[in-house]
């Protein structure tokens, strides 16, 4: 087989499926991350649809019902901390109940390393260069020598590295939606064991849980801003989170008070990934790099997934013909991100303030637990649909 020789960037959960279904499929996977070790920490995210197909195929889902969160039920609150309802956790978080599971990205990234095995793993590195040649693709690092790779793949995320030096500045694919998210630990104050709590106001939204394994809680925050804000200072970031929820009620102060001194503050906008095309000669892109889907659609790591096994596995069929791979690989994908990227667009709506939002919100402020209930039926609706709107091959995975 041909162009065996396969360099990924990133070694999130695009980057392990990857590597992963390469492997199987008798490639030669070498992994680049540029953190000194695999990431372990990181927010819960969601697996549904195809994707819980998939990591069956890699014999790790009973490993990952193993490690799921035990999570059970969540609360919404007002501003005075009142409950004004309480849903399965699995509702509120638009899944499936006794079918969809929910994992810290950390935990996934484990069981996915050691499902892998032994590869080659640069890590603490990154990519400098890119440019084909007639022996393949030349690829310059920070640290190592450079090498010749018979392709590269992107799967180094929103801010993509391998997208910016072969395809362009990220400016001319990312659609932002005014929304920026904001995850961090703080000391679990609350006492949360099984139950997560839930806080809607005008353009904000918190979510504070706690996972099994870990003695702090986390905060997941979202909320929009009119002006753009593209500061990657973690200070400046922290006063603009502080500038938004100064006058909030509830748990806010003490929320705010503890971010200040979190060792994990993570802060981004959301905002989309658009390309016209995925793949440039010897190199493609994967994941949040090629369709960022955004943590409003729900779907992000699980098209990351999708995506992963239908590139391996179109580069396994065209016996490394990467040409065709490629081709293929966005034909049959393309359709299917398109659908979950368009969950996001809902919840950017009531994010953004706009006149349906502001009247939203004060149908909730009358009756706030039908219209949560409301909203969250609906949303699991259309992402059940979207999760399953992709039919997998299974690939033929003799010796190659």
């Amino acid at each position: 087989m041909k162009n065996k020789n396969i360099l990924i960037s990133g070694a999130g959960v695009a980057g392990l499926t990857l590597a992963y279904w390469l492997k199987r499929h008798g490639f030669i996977p070498t992994l680049i991350e540029k953190h000194p070790s695999l990431r372990t920490g990181g927010y819960k995210i969601d697996l549904r649809g195809v994707a819980l197909e998939i990591l069956k195929r890699m014999g790790i889902y009973s490993s990952i019902v193993e490690n799921r969160t035990a999570i059970t039920h969540a609360i919404c609150v007002d501003s005075a901390g009142n409950q004004v309802t309480q849903m399965s956790a699995d509702l509120c978080g638009t899944r499936l109940e006794g079918v969809d599971l929910e994992i810290m990205r950390g935990n996934l990234c484990l069981i996915m390393k050691e499902a892998l095995g032994e590869i080659e793993c640069l890590f603490d590195d990154s990519i400098t260069h890119i440019s084909e040649n007639s022996s393949g693709v030349y690829v310059e690092f920070e640290k190592n020598k450079p090498r010749i790779f018979d392709i590269v793949v992107g799967a180094d995320g929103l801010h993509s590295t391998v997208r910016k030096i072969v395809f362009g500045d990220e400016s001319n694919f990312s659609h932002e939606f005014g929304v920026y998210v904001s995850v961090f630990s703080i000391p679990n104050f609350l006492n949360l064991t099984a139950c997560e709590i839930e806080h809607h106001s005008l353009r904000k939204f918190v979510n504070i849980y706690r996972d099994r394994k870990d003695t702090d809680a986390k905060v997941a925050m979202a909320f929009s801003v009119a002006k753009a804000f593209h500061s990657r200072d973690p200070k400046e970031q922290k006063e603009l989170i502080e500038e938004v929820f100064a006058n909030s009620d509830w748990e806010m102060p003490r929320i705010l008070a503890e971010m200040k001194q979190s060792s994990d503050f993570y802060f981004d906008t959301m905002a989309q990934i658009h390309m016209p095309h995925w793949s440039k000669g010897r190199v493609t892109l994967v994941g949040d790099a090629a369709y960022s889907a955004t943590p409003m659609s729900g779907q992000g790591t699980s098209i990351a997934i999708a995506g992963a096994y239908v590139l391996a596995g179109e580069l396994a069929d065209a016996c490394g013909d990467y040409q065709a791979a490629f081709s293929r690989y966005e034909e049959l994908l393309r359709p299917f991100t398109n659908k979950n990227q368009a969950l996001a667009h809902m919840s950017a709506r009531i994010m953004k303030g706009s006149s349906y939002s502001v009247w939203l919100h004060r149908v909730m402020a009358i009756m706030p637990a039908k219209v949560l209930q409301y909203f969250k039926n609906l949303g699991l609706k259309r992402t059940t649909k979207a999760a399953n709107a992709l039919i997998l091959k299974e690939y033929n995975e003799k010796n190659r």
